[in-house]
């Protein structure tokens, strides 16, 4: 695990918070059974939401996961990336796997000469990577399928059969990242 967590501690989620910048707590209701109060840590930045509130600061996947595996809170993917994943139009995200994306003929290579498979939660940063690729190599884009994951079953496949697994690279949205580096600007100051 500490593999995977150490790569998935480099992607960040955003969470609303209150003033003392404890995550707020949602109310989830299952099968109209059972009510849930439990923060939601979102997958891409969406200025709308946190514009206007207060917000904590970048947290990654790797330490909420720890919480999420418990059903102590939820991460929720964009409304963009389930649509891109084929969601119907109007599927909230809540309660939805988090997409991801990656190219199987795309790989990096390590120090070590094993192959390390990109995976990307924003599709148009998976889409560049493609062009990226056949730019420096050669070939045609439409050669190269871009395919859907989700973020649960990458960790599991990673988790279970390491030794089989191919090594995986959790690659955050770039929009997320460049507001990671606007918040840590704005805060240094």
């Amino acid at each position: 695990w500490k593999n995977i967590a150490d790569d998935l501690d480099k992607v960040p989620l955003f969470s609303v918070a209150t003033a003392e910048g404890i995550p707020v707590a949602y109310q989830v209701t299952l099968n109209d059974d059972k009510t849930f109060s439990v923060p939601f840590f979102f997958c891409d930045v969406d200025f709308d939401k946190f514009q206007s509130r207060n917000e904590t600061g970048p947290l990654s996947i790797g330490n909420c996961l720890q919480i999420v595996v418990y059903d102590k809170a939820v991460i929720v993917p964009s409304k963009a990336s389930i649509a891109q994943a084929g969601a119907p139009p109007g599927t909230s995200p809540i309660g939805q796997k988090v997409p991801m994306w990656a190219c199987l003929e795309i790989s990096e290579q390590l120090d070590d000469g094993k192959p390390r498979l990109p995976i990307f939660m924003d599709l148009n940063d998976a889409n560049e990577a493609v062009r990226e690729a056949v730019g420096a190599d050669g070939g045609k884009v439409d050669d190269f399928e871009v395919v859907c994951l989700s973020l649960s079953g990458a960790i599991e496949q990673l988790a279970t059969v390491p030794e089989e697994s191919p090594s995986f690279h959790f690659i955050p949205p770039t929009s997320s990242m460049k507001y990671v580096e606007k918040y840590h600007s704005a805060t240094s100051e």
